[in-house]
């Protein structure tokens, strides 16, 4: 922590005082995840390189700076004078600690400091953003910390932080550190803090250049690899992302890599175990209906992302549907014994739509069932129903398409947000 503190110090007077547009960015890779983000708040001049041109993502970044980029990125409006010992005319913060507190997005300290060399942790640096929304003509949304419920550190978020980080998180801002953890006291880097700031402006509609990437269907090269070799099974829910996938690869043809789909209406990973026949609803691998153990070698693929329940819970209650699942997987991994098992969660039905057996209570008691078994067998467990839930454990309106019928199928938004959330479990995963 010493030398960060130094570090951050020293970086303090080495950063330029003007423009490093046109810098060459010396200790960020091209092929790192950070880059696109990165490269781009320093060609847009919200946060600078140092006079030798490293960005020193690693580094924490603090108070001070972290207000002066998120006013850089609202593009340096004016604001009142700040009223506190410790920031003076001088400092490179000092109208942006004016501007920030006048809106709202951040307070002093105390009544007389602000503390701008002191480190920001997550939840604050998640607050800091999720106030300055209106800033950047994006409305504020409640209620949405529901989503948070599965990490394992959520009693540990500050409650003054919740809904910030219930918001970002449903919107593809802000994500976990992996592990099922938040790390909400965990200190923010500057390279987190870039990445945070594009999303936002993002969101906003105000990335520009048309050779920048978007958060929804461009991301660095090496996050759409790791599902080239992977494959997705599922019902009708996947079906849907099927085709959302499909559909948005003709404009962007590496979207989800090269990713493949076995899938199928009404798949559940009980008559999944059926044999092959006419009356079977086994999904088609190269126009063959087969089994999933076998088509999935066929494919030969060496990640497995699979999403069943639905078509599961109302038959065979909830432990009996995790027990088909653990059954099936098994023989899955006897056929292909080094395939990386990723089992998504079941996803949550339309308010009005549950019935006596298939409701979101037993659906998130199925997916506790899903992580003990995936905790048991060394498969990984992928939350994608928590970015899929309103505040009240819900499918939103928004991310239902057939809220008049079964209240359990996708728009295309929702297919948006899922394949977001997967990406950056992906990098999450890849970064350690």
């Amino acid at each position: 922590m010493l030398i960060q503190q130094v570090v951050a110090f020293l970086l303090a007077g080495a950063l330029m005082s003007g423009s490093s547009a046109g810098v060459a960015i010396q200790d960020v890779s091209q092929d790192h995840w950070s880059y696109p983000y990165v490269s781009y708040m320093v060609e847009h001049d919200v946060m600078y390189t140092t006079k030798t041109g490293n960005f020193l993502g690693q580094v924490q970044i603090n108070r001070g700076d972290f207000v002066l980029s998120l006013w850089r990125a609202a593009g340096s409006p004016a604001g009142a004078v700040p009223n506190f010992t410790d920031v003076r005319p001088e400092d490179p913060c000092y109208q942006a600690v004016g501007w920030a507190v006048e809106q709202g997005i951040s307070q002093g300290t105390s009544e007389t400091t602000f503390s701008p060399a002191a480190f920001l942790d997550r939840e604050q640096a998640f607050t800091f953003l999720w106030r300055a929304l209106p800033v950047f003509g994006v409305e504020q949304r409640e209620g949405l910390s529901g989503g948070l419920a599965d990490f394992q550190d959520v009693d540990s978020v500050s409650g003054w932080a919740l809904a910030a980080i219930g918001d970002l998180y449903a919107r593809g801002i802000v994500s976990g550190t992996g592990d099922g953890l938040l790390a909400p006291h965990q200190l923010v880097t500057r390279g987190e803090t870039a990445t945070l700031l594009y999303k936002t402006l993002d969101l906003a509609g105000k990335v520009e250049g048309a050779d920048t990437p978007t958060v929804s269907t461009a991301v660095p090269e090496d996050e759409w690899a790791w599902f080239d070799d992977a494959v997705f099974v599922g019902d009708s829910v996947s079906l849907k992302l099927t085709g959302y996938v499909t559909k948005t690869r003709q404009s962007d043809p590496d979207y989800l890599g090269k990713a493949q789909f076995l899938t199928a209406g009404s798949l559940g990973s009980g008559n999944a175990l059926w044999e092959v026949s006419d009356e079977s609803v086994h999904p088609l691998y190269q126009g063959t209906k087969m089994r999933l153990e076998d088509s999935i070698q066929a494919c030969g693929a060496k990640k497995l992302y699979i999403l069943l329940g639905m078509n599961d819970v109302g038959l065979y209650g909830v432990d009996g549907s995790a027990a088909n699942m653990e059954t099936l997987l098994k023989l899955i991994k006897e056929k292909t014994p080094d395939l990386q098992i990723f089992v998504q969660s079941a996803t949550p039905i339309h308010k009005g739509n549950e019935k006596k057996v298939l409701n979101n209570a037993n659906l998130r008691l199925y997916n506790e069932k899903l992580k003990e078994m995936c905790d048991r067998n060394g498969y990984y467990y992928v939350d994608i129903a928590s970015v899929l839930s309103d505040g009240e454990g819900y499918l939103p309106d928004a991310y239902c398409s057939d809220a008049s019928g079964m209240g359990m199928h996708f728009t295309d938004e929702a297919c948006r947000i899922w394949v977001d959330y997967l990406k950056e479990d992906a990098a999450a995963r890849q970064n350690g």
